[in-house]
């Protein structure tokens, strides 16, 4: 009996602990689950990885680097460049004042190199020349009528830019012009225009507003000085036309006066004193055909103010230079630039 009850308890004590290590066996079987959730929040964390990466790939977008290298290019432009017109006139006019009051053809072209050293960008030189033929007879016995002037000019000139977007700056450009007339070239001596020069010195203040501009000109024959100065403003109509307004005032020195009314003649006895001499209010307008080639035409109000030289352009009737106070000027023409 004792036996007995001794088996019975070993086997239900036998089977309490197998119960016990049999319940634990299944357990581990969920336990992934727990661990799946902690993989999840990996899985979220690395989301934002991802999207943090996206910015870094737009930092240096290819389409924004583009417009770096246009600037490149626009630093780096070719080596020769220039331009040329040619047109028609109602008159030569100068600096306001009528040279021949009727019409003529006249045109201009140049050719410029840059100038560099390293990194440096030291302007550009350039030579050009231009033309007038006169369209009547007016001036035929003194000068000829077909391609009668010749003006060469060497010159040198840069922009000094204050800002690096190039908005605001300082153009500067020097040069020296020579005279050449045929006509007179191909009498004796005693009769010969000779060659004079101009230096001139022109300044203008690059601005997204107006422009003021200033020509300082010295003419070497008779040693006289003279001052271009005004406003104008460039606007851009469309892609292809361009208005450009401008007022100017022209100031001279007693000596400078070939180009002016009356010309070598005397008031009262003297030569004209020194003073502000005309002004000049026009428009021009520019018209691009093609990258090289384009259409211009201009028009101009142009008065003299100075006293004495109103009294000698009522005395110059007849004369080769015209004899106007108050006149429009226009043109039309051709450019083309390279």
């Amino acid at each position: 009996m004792n036996k007995l009850m001794i088996t019975l308890a070993t086997g239900a004590l036998l089977f309490s602990v197998n119960a016990q290590e049999a319940a634990p066996a299944p357990e581990p079987v969920p336990e992934p689950a727990p661990v799946a959730e902690e993989v999840a929040p990996v899985t979220e964390e690395a989301a934002p990885v991802a999207e943090e990466a996206a910015p870094v790939a737009e930092a240096a977008p290819v389409a924004e680097a583009q417009p770096q290298g246009e600037m490149e290019d626009e630093d780096t432009p070719n080596v020769f460049w220039g331009f040329a017109n040619y047109g028609i006139y109602s008159g030569y006019q100068l600096y306001g004042s009528l040279v021949n009051s009727e019409p003529t053809l006249q045109g201009y072209a140049e050719v410029n190199a840059n100038l560099r050293a390293c990194d440096w960008d030291l302007g550009y030189l350039g030579v050009g020349i231009w033309s007038n033929s006169d369209l009547t007879a007016k001036r035929q016995d003194s000068l000829g009528q077909m391609f009668n002037e010749w003006d060469f000019n060497v010159h040198w000139g840069k922009t000094f830019w204050f800002d690096d977007e190039r908005q605001w700056g300082l153009t500067y450009r020097t040069t020296v012009v020579w005279f050449y007339y045929p006509r007179q070239h191909q009498r004796n001596a005693e009769h010969r225009i000779p060659t004079t020069m101009d230096w001139d010195h022109y300044f203008e203040l690059n601005n997204p507003y107006i422009t003021p501009f200033v020509n300082v000109v010295h003419e070497y024959r008779h040693g006289g000085s003279l001052l271009d100065m005004g406003l104008k403003k460039s606007i851009a109509v469309c892609d292809k036309l361009t208005l450009t307004p401008s007022a100017a005032i022209v100031w001279r020195d007693h000596n400078y006066g070939w180009c002016f009314p009356g010309y070598g003649r005397q008031v009262n006895g003297q030569k004209a004193d020194s003073g502000f001499a005309t002004v000049r209010v026009g428009i021009d307008a520019n018209y691009q055909l093609t990258e090289h080639v384009g259409l211009f035409a201009k028009v101009a109000f142009c008065s003299v103010i100075d006293n004495d030289l109103r009294t000698s352009a009522e005395a110059a009737t007849g004369d080769t230079y015209g004899k106007y106070k108050d006149f429009a000027w226009g043109g039309a023409g051709l450019n083309v630039n390279f």
